[in-house]
């Protein structure tokens, strides 16, 4: 078990940002995320390209965005494949040192009911729930081989694709 200290290069919460309703750049809300954590649809929440601080902010491949203020906590890792986005402060943007652990795996360890348990307890607040930066990176987790870690991801991944294949049945 390792501490998330000991595993990350950097860790600083998204901005507050004025929104626009139509953009090239997405500014990420808890919303726009469904109960699997996915990315669902961002409407009316971009921010304008000609910001002055909007390349500073803006999220790089494996980058994992961590909700951090509110009852639902998650972990959600950035592809690019989603277009340009930016999380709102609502999260934690958390860079990963990925000599150590995959940026796929950090997240799912994350998501994982031991560790959502964890971040339940040290979230702080009497109305809106935070969770301290310090409390957070005390938290431990496991770090198999990273082979181990890319069968764990690739069995999460086709467990997703089969769940969602299911729903659509249902629907």
């Amino acid at each position: 078990m390792v501490a998330i200290s000991e595993i990350i290069k950097s860790i600083k919460y998204g901005p507050h940002l004025k929104t626009v309703e139509k953009g090239e750049i997405k500014f990420l809300k808890g919303n726009h995320f469904d109960e699997e954590f996915d990315l669902d649809k961002v409407e009316n929440s971009f921010v304008s390209s000609e910001h002055k601080f909007c390349d500073k902010f803006l999220l790089n491949k494996s980058d994992i965005i961590l909700a951090a203020k509110g009852f639902k906590n998650f972990a959600w890792r950035y592809t690019g494949e989603q277009g340009c986005c930016i999380a709102s402060s609502l999260f934690y943007v958390i860079k990963i040192n990925e000599d150590l652990i995959l940026s796929e795996y950090f997240a799912l360890v994350i998501n994982a009911p031991k560790t959502q348990h964890q971040l339940k307890l040290i979230g702080l607040g009497v109305t809106t729930p935070s969770i301290p930066k310090s409390e957070l990176l005390k938290i431990k987790i496991p770090i198999p081989t990273r082979e181990v870690q890319n069968k764990l991801v690739r069995l999460n991944n086709t467990l997703s694709k089969q769940i969602n294949i299911e729903k659509k049945l249902i629907d």
